[in-house]
């Protein structure tokens, strides 16, 4: 984001529901009890109406530093320097948006699908609204409700910090900020309460106690241009079509045959990390579990296809190796789990991905499609998950840093693994050298 925007509790103005009192009176009111962000709606003023509210607005929040936004009107934001503006999905494009705004405002843009969100990670937007969560009548023209379990996977594929819209209010929002959102968009929560400050103080409250500030979902964000280009990557695509040349998947499978001895070894040296008996148990079944299933899905393939597996590593295959060993070798669990994570976390949510659009009925890699979108691996990467974010939060700033680092690099490596799948030597892979240009 261009600025440091705290999304944490958002108003959205609605004069109609205000009992009365004017926009200054809400706005003024909310900010006392908590409001860290205002957007004025008015779908019904006129430009000059809108203009004049808008300029009353910013002299009530400007002098406190309280960010307004307008929604939808590009040209109302222009003529009060407001600090951004709000767009729908049928309102001025992001370009046309950004383009007339400049560099530093802040866009937020409102998503209604999975699609709507996907197609916002390849934008510069600040935020997105994900709208709505549930039902509201303060909105009727709108999508299907994305519901609890929606707005999780839609936090989660996101590139974006996100705003929860519709429905918000006491009885709904501890839930919303469990589900990851950044912050929620009230409207007659916050408007129609009889003592503004209070509700809103209440509300901020609920809102504190239930956010989470999650190391993996930070990481996901973080790393989702690595990962959204591993989707695009030829190999991926002919695979979940079947079509892929069985010469590319068998060197791919020979690379993963060394790597993957490696990486069993690897795994039970991170069991070696723990202080916990369980936490030991749990990495040296994740090696065991992988020595048998995942290899056994590699046999059969190795055999389907002919496979020559007498082979030296290629150089990807050996740095990314020699990456992990490193990540391990610092002695720290957090930063030996980062390194070791991209391996499981990325592998899973593209067998998830693959399956669910797939042709899987004669593909040849059907059983490689299944491994990793199976419900016992995912299981196993969200027990991970859950481990490295109860970590986190008590990781110094320079573990935090590597942490980081070992994560980012190995999703790289992930990257140019299938990369030199595809194209073997023809290439250069050069570009695991360096983050920038990735994150």
């Amino acid at each position: 984001m261009r600025k440091d925007i705290d999304l944490s509790l958002y108003l959205v103005t609605d004069r109609d529901l205000s009992l009365g009192r004017t926009l200054e009176e809400v706005v003024t009111e909310a900010v006392a009890g908590g409001v860290t962000i205002v957007q004025l709606r008015e779908k019904g003023a006129s430009t000059g109406e809108f203009v004049e509210l808008a300029r009353r607005l910013m002299g009530v929040l400007k002098p406190i530093g309280i960010p307004l936004i307008i929604n939808d009107r590009v040209d109302v934001a222009l003529a009060v320097d407001a600090d951004g503006v709000h767009i729908g999905q049928s309102d001025m494009t992001y370009a046309d948006a950004r383009r007339l705004l400049g560099p530093e405002k802040i866009i937020g843009l409102s998503v209604e699908s999975f699609e709507d969100i996907e197609a916002a990670n390849a934008l510069d937007v600040d935020y997105i609204g994900i709208s709505p969560v549930y039902g509201t009548p303060t909105k009727k023209d709108t999508a299907e409700p994305f519901g609890l379990e929606g707005l999780r996977k839609g936090v989660e594929i996101s590139a974006h910090p996100t705003v929860a819209i519709g429905g918000m209010n006491s009885a709904t929002i501890g839930d919303v900020m469990e589900a990851g959102a950044d912050g929620v968009a009230v409207v007659s929560a916050i408007c129609s309460a009889e003592n503004i400050a209070e509700a809103t103080s209440n509300l901020k409250a609920i809102v504190g106690r239930h956010s989470k500030k999650l190391w993996s979902r930070y990481i996901w964000h973080k790393s989702l241009k690595i990962y959204n280009a591993i989707l695009e990557l030829p190999f991926l695509k002919e695979l979940s079509e079947g079509r892929l040349s069985n010469d590319i998947f068998g060197r791919y499978i020979a690379q993963d045959e060394i790597y993957l001895k490696n990486y069993y070894h690897q795994m039970f040296m991170l069991a070696d990390l723990m202080s916990d008996p369980k936490q030991k148990e749990l990495f040296a079944s994740f090696a065991r579990s992988g020595m048998e299933g995942e290899k056994a899905m590699h046999d059969m393939l190795i055999g389907r296809f002919g496979v020559d597996t007498d082979i030296i590593a290629s150089k990807v295959t050996s740095d990314y190796n020699e990456h992990i060993c490193e990540g391990i070798a610092t002695g720290n669990p957090c930063i030996a789990l980062a390194a070791v994570l991209p391996c499981m976390w990325i592998y899973n949510q593209v067998g998830l991905h693959i399956l669910s659009h797939a042709r899987l009925e004669g593909n040849p890699y059907r059983e490689w499609i299944m491994e990793y979108g199976q419900d016992e691996f995912t299981e196993g990467v969200n027990q991970a998950l859950d481990l490295i974010d109860a970590w986190a939060p008590e990781a110094d700033e320079d573990t935090l840093k590597k942490m980081e680092y070992y994560y980012l690099k190995a999703a790289l490596y992930e990257y140019a693994f299938w990369d030199y799948g595809y194209y073997s030597d023809t290439k250069s892979y050069d570009y695991t050298e360096s983050l920038e240009g990735w994150i």
